[in-house]
């Protein structure tokens, strides 16, 4: 075999592994911040219970039950969820369950700790709840993979199932969309007006962008791909509570591993591709 058909016969063994490693690595970071969030439960039990009785005004048992409730479901739903993307031979439909449990979870915590008005927190978890979104298209696929498809969880046609990916890559956006124009960490669009500065300005843009070609669904894979591997990269610069002061670092901390498991949606989405409510799909159409 000559050189050129040697380096061919490798690009499709290389996009397997790659493919392999982006549905392990995916799930894995994406349920990171609730095991996170669990553990902080368990370890700072009389502060956040102090925390629910006194800022939230809830009951001791009420308090403790929500708690209690909130560490099971996160430590649970997040290692059923593992055990389903690190096993080829487990069970799906309850990977499934576990993952809308999450999805659950993210949904109701901005109520359980009065986050209603923090539009940071509730970009972050809708666009977490994306990934989350994108996670149960993945099984899905998977369980269509095998046979005896109509286990539980797997959408009725292949509409639905696009409207889930639809749905899911247009939520992962919303925090890159609020850092662009609003966030602290980027500098905002907002804030350049006043004072302009190169690389806030460079960030801003490239967020937009990539964001942009997620939302519409082209160029998907590789937007996705750009856009984790930054993200990872930012995220050591944004939050590194290993080194910051004790009254910052628990802040730090969880907004450290919520950020991976952004990057973990985004991982996901890069494997699985934007579905069929896509750009990508409608020119490819227009190819064939």
């Amino acid at each position: 075999m000559d050189l050129e058909g040697a380096l061919i016969s490798r690009v499709p063994s290389g996009r397997r592994r790659r493919q392999e490693f982006l549905e392990a690595a995916g799930p894995t970071l994406l349920v990171l911040t609730f095991l996170e969030d669990s553990l902080r439960v368990v370890q700072q039990w009389e502060g956040q219970m102090a925390f629910m009785q006194s800022t939230m005004r809830l009951g001791y048992y009420l308090g403790a039950t929500l708690l209690f409730l909130s560490m099971l479901v996160q430590t649970v739903g997040s290692l059923v969820v593992l055990h389903a993307a690190l096993v080829p031979s487990a069970k799906l439909g309850l990977a499934k369950r576990a993952t809308w449990s999450l999805l659950a979870f993210t949904i109701v915590q901005p109520f359980m700790y009065g986050e209603l008005t923090n539009i940071d927190f509730l970009c972050r978890s809708l666009t977490l709840a994306g990934g989350l979104l994108l996670c149960t298209f993945a099984q899905s696929k998977q369980v269509a993979s095998r046979p005896r498809a109509s286990q539980w969880g797997l959408p009725q046609s292949n509409f639905a199932a696009d409207k889930l990916q639809l749905f899911g890559r247009l939520m992962l956006t919303l925090l890159f969309f609020f850092e662009a124009l609003a966030g602290s960490n980027s500098g905002g669009l907002h804030s350049l007006i006043e004072a302009p500065r190169l690389l806030p300005a460079v960030t801003a843009v490239a967020l937009i962008a990539a964001a942009v070609l997620i939302a519409v669904g082209f160029k998907t894979e590789w937007s996705a791909l750009l856009l984790a591997c930054g993200l990872v990269l930012l995220d050591l610069f944004w939050y590194p509570f290993w080194s910051a002061p004790s009254y910052r670092a628990d802040h730090m901390r969880y907004y450290f591993f919520q950020t991976l498991s952004v990057a973990g949606g985004l991982m996901l989405l890069a494997v699985h591709g934007p579905g069929a409510i896509a750009l990508e799909k409608r020119a490819a159409e227009k190819d064939f």
